[in-house]
């Protein structure tokens, strides 16, 4: 029977330790932590954008946001780069969405998060996006040039 409640006191411990860590990989809002502060990353369009297409992805008024400046023709490792949807009316500090390229080992992870109330869900990621950027190979899978 100790053994039994030893068990079941181990299982909880990690089940607990799980949904810690995986609310501590998200910020308030629901996007990912590597994203905070991203408005004030330096803007890669020079002014915010509403055109779209092809191909067209991303409807509403945009701005692009790099945590890191190019190496080349490349983005170095690590660097994030944040697209800001707004439709009209939407909170400046909360865009109706948010799509996150995130350079990883080399490769680019996409993941595209819409508003839901106050939070950010997911609404695509990885093949999903990847099949549209790679039109963009290029200038390293990013469509927006400075």
């Amino acid at each position: 029977m100790r053994l039994r409640v030893i068990a079941v006191v181990g299982v909880v411990a990690v089940a607990s330790s799980a949904v810690v860590v995986a609310l501590a990989s998200t910020s308030a809002a629901g996007l990912p932590p590597y994203t905070n502060g991203y408005q004030k990353w330096p803007k890669i369009n020079k002014k915010p954008f509403t055109r779209c297409g092809p191909p067209c992805a991303h409807g509403g008024v945009k701005n692009v946001y790099a945590s890191r400046k190019k190496v080349g023709a490349e983005y170095p490792n690590g660097t994030v780069i944040v697209k800001s949807i707004a439709q009209t009316g939407d909170r400046p500090s909360m865009p109706n969405q948010v799509a996150v390229m995130r350079k990883v080992a080399g490769r680019w992870k996409y993941i595209e998060y819409q508003l839901s109330g106050a939070r950010y869900t997911v609404l695509g990621q990885g093949q999903f996006c990847q099949s549209c950027h790679a039109r963009a190979k290029a200038n390293d899978y990013v469509f927006t040039k400075r």
